[in-house]
């Protein structure tokens, strides 16, 4: 039983080194099913992300695991006066624990750079699981880059 606590530590030490190796890591809460989660996005091209992320979910519990390709241009590059403001949209799947259900996921959001390594989003995400009824959430959260 000792174990389980060093064991929690080491994977958030791999996921917090993994977070600024790939340049960002944010941190997610969603609403109406209240969610508190931790994500790690990496630059595939100019405009296009990778998103993993993990959300702990307190109505059950249980968690759910996905990976996200998104869409995410920096407004900056077409006005200066909308520079740190991007928009995203995309989409990817999901795996809700410990049922073992897995999910289409839809999202789209806005995300106010802060400063150079800071920024805050909201966005929504629809979860399609492939055997129950479609659900959405609203996220919120905040990107370390």
């Amino acid at each position: 039983m000792k174990r389980l606590p060093v064991l929690i530590v080491l994977l958030l030490l791999v996921f917090a080194s993994t977070g600024f190796a790939q340049r960002s890591f944010q941190l997610r809460i969603s609403v109406p099913s209240p969610t508190l989660g931790f994500g790690l996005e990496a630059n595939l091209q100019r405009d296009l992300v990778a998103l993993v992320y993990g959300d702990v979910i307190f109505q059950g519990p249980g968690f759910l695991i996905g990976g996200e390709v998104l869409f995410k241009p920096d407004l900056g590059q077409f006005d200066r006066d909308l520079r740190g403001i991007k928009p995203y949209f995309g989409g990817g799947l999901g795996l809700r624990l410990p049922n073992a259900n897995f999910a289409l996921t839809l999202d789209a959001g806005l995300e106010f750079a802060l400063d150079r390594d800071t920024g805050l989003f909201i966005g929504g995400q629809s979860v399609f699981p492939l055997n129950s009824s479609p659900y959405g959430r609203v996220l919120f959260g905040a990107t370390f880059r």
